[in-house]
């Protein structure tokens, strides 16, 4: 069963507790709720007069190190493949560049891996000669793998009503080990929903959930290029370890503001102090009116390396939450399970994937008088998106990052 917060002990259910002792408790907390009621009124008066009171001291009061509740299981185990139907992936793809990442995870998950997937059809987004030359070339070295036709024809005629499928878009470059095995319980735990979709980092209702602080880390961008003899192999993309970054070094007044632009080609994103926090896009786009917004590639690009960051040190916990039952946002399409008799509900997603970040709001908003549609926080997923635009994330060493992680820690040894 899901846990949250704490649990108080079976003693203290029993003891008394004076009046006194209550008003005691009680005060404090109400001082500091009127105290945070005041910061805010001040800030908003700061935004329009800009003087009251600066952004980068709103930014430690309001800061958090602590993630916002806490979302873990007590006593699981492996999670048996459920028997009876097939479980199915379905990758809309368009890089050969990113889902050679995902490969290692999809290969990882196959049934003879002893994972749940039966199998995993590809529908092409792309006329790439070089990256459709190399789907097939893995499509040819797996079996368990196949190209679809239109997407048209997958979902009229091809997709079988007693099958589950979990479409996983090509971008997404990282799985925790758990992701589709609690995707597909917490569908078959709740058989009414519409769909399940999987807790994808900063995508959709969950952007603001992930950008708060102590999820999100103070990272900035590089802005000088270092000489490649200077450069360890631990300090590139060769290595997707961020503690093994230098800190960030750069000018008291830097800020990463609307038109800030790639400084160079393979750049990277570095470690600074929590006196610099406020200068990163994350926190200039929340507390300042120049932040460059929560869809800029510079959020992305600060999301990732705080993603990576809690990776290694083994606290994705920060990201996790139980459930989220119909999401006041659009529920990502990137990471989603369902039947295959739901075909025709879902085939919005299905068609509209290539838009990468299509509003699934509207088909939720139909369906959600008789049908639910549910957020699974308990298993990650990271997905690479440029749809912020071309020249952004492309012009980081990201993707080499994701890369080298996959290859250490997920792809199977074929030697």
């Amino acid at each position: 069963m899901p846990c949250y917060g704490y649990a108080r002990d079976l003693e203290s259910n029993h003891e008394s507790i004076s009046k006194q002792c209550k008003w005691a408790i009680l005060l404090p907390w109400c001082a500091i709720g009127y105290l945070c009621i005041l910061l805010a009124f001040l800030n908003i008066a700061s935004v329009s007069s800009g003087s009251l009171i600066p952004s980068e001291l709103m930014f430690y009061f309001l800061r958090n190190d602590q993630p916002p509740f806490y979302a873990f299981s007590q006593g699981s185990g492996n999670y048996e493949k459920p028997k009876g139907f097939k479980v199915v992936a379905l990758v809309p793809f368009s890089s050969h560049e990113r889902t050679v990442i995902l490969d290692c995870y999809l290969q990882r998950n196959l049934v003879h891996n002893h994972g749940l997937l039966d199998g995993v059809v590809f529908l092409p987004q792309t006329q790439d000669a070089a990256s459709l030359e190399w789907l097939t070339s893995i499509v040819e070295e797996t079996p368990a793998y196949r190209i679809s036709g239109p997407v048209d024809d997958l979902v009229g005629d091809s997709m079988d009503d007693g099958a589950m499928y979990i479409q996983i878009d090509g971008d997404v470059v990282f799985l925790e080990d758990n992701a589709i095995p609690t995707i597909v319980k917490t569908k078959l735990d709740h058989q009414n929903s519409l769909f399940v979709s999987a807790n994808v980092v900063n995508e959709a209702a969950l952007v603001g959930l992930h950008s708060h602080p102590g999820v999100t880390l103070p990272y900035l961008p590089e802005l000088h290029r270092v000489p490649q003899t200077a450069a360890s192999h631990f300090q590139t993309g060769n290595d997707w370890r961020a503690s093994n970054l230098p800190p960030w070094d750069g000018p008291a007044d830097f800020k990463v503001q609307k038109s800030f632009s790639p400084p160079f080609e393979g750049h990277r994103w570095l470690p600074s102090s929590d006196t610099e926090a406020n200068q990163a896009p994350i926190s200039a786009s929340v507390y300042t009116k120049d932040g460059p917004g929560m869809s800029h590639w510079t959020v992305s690009a600060q999301q990732h390396y705080s993603f990576l960051h809690h990776l290694e040190s083994g606290d994705l916990r920060r990201y996790k939450f139980p459930m989220w039952v119909d999401p006041v946002g659009s529920a990502s399409p990137n990471f989603m399970c369902f039947w295959g008799i739901d075909k025709n509900d879902v085939r919005t997603a299905i068609q509209n994937n290539s838009s990468k970040g299509h509003d699934l709001r509207a088909m939720q908003e139909t369906n959600q008088k008789t049908r639910h549609v549910i957020i699974d926080g308990k298993g990650l997923v990271s997905r690479y998106s440029t749809s912020s635009g071309t020249g952004g994330l492309d012009s980081t060493d990201l993707l080499q990052r994701y890369q080298a992680y996959a290859q250490e820690m997920v792809c199977l040894k074929t030697s």
